[in-house]
């Protein structure tokens, strides 16, 4: 009877622990499968609240671009003409970008202050400075002064033959400096007076393409 009770006992206990066991590794479970949930659930809205806190709380600084960007297109070379009568060579054979101002050649102070901030931009690049040439398109018949491009002996000088360049880059009229890729199309167009250092860090930039 002392056994039976004994080995009815140890049943017992056994049970007991079984389930014990049984209701722990449940309860371990429902925990792993709720901190599952929890990170999926976070995934989902962390980005959400941190897109919130962004856009309403803490905006990041935007670095605006010194210069407009332009609808990409291509410059007219073949209204392009060297004062030798030569045609001018296509950045996609030289492999520079070209920046270029449209002006008269008489180039009054402001055409001549247009000139040294483009001649520093380029001279800025450092050993980057191979891949920027410099294009003067002469909007008149007039010769600039002998003086005037020895200051700049860089510069490439041409003419339009045909006034559809000179629209294409915002009119002979416009003061403006453009910025063609390697490919030759307009992408970038500045006033003729940018801010010095931002002007030449975005030159620095965009030429790295």
């Amino acid at each position: 009877m002392a056994e039976e009770m004994s080995t009815n006992g140890t049943t017992n206990n056994e049970v007991e622990d079984s389930a014990s066991h049984v209701t722990a590794s449940t309860s371990s479970s429902q925990i792993k499968g709720r901190l599952i949930l929890l990170a999926i659930v976070a995934i989902g809205v962390l980005p959400l609240l941190a897109a919130l806190y962004f856009r309403y709380v803490s905006p990041p600084e935007v670095l605006a671009t010194v210069g407009q960007a332009l609808d990409p297109v291509p410059l007219p070379f073949e209204f392009l003409q060297r004062l030798d009568g030569a045609a001018l060579e296509h950045p996609a054979v030289s492999g520079k970008w070209l920046v270029i101002i449209a002006a008269p050649g008489g180039c009054d102070a402001r055409c001549q202050h247009t000139l040294y901030l483009t001649r520093q931009a380029r001279t800025a690049q450092g050993r980057n400075m191979a891949r920027v040439g410099r294009l003067w398109v002469i909007t008149d018949a007039t010769t600039p002064a002998p003086n005037l491009m020895a200051a700049h002996p860089d510069l490439v000088l041409a003419r339009a033959t045909d006034a559809r360049l000179l629209e294409v880059l915002g009119g002979s009229e416009s003061r403006h400096v453009n910025l063609a890729d390697r490919r030759g199309l307009l992408v970038f167009r500045y006033s003729d007076d940018p801010e010095p250092k931002a002007f030449i860090r975005e030159i620095g930039k965009l030429i790295k393409f």
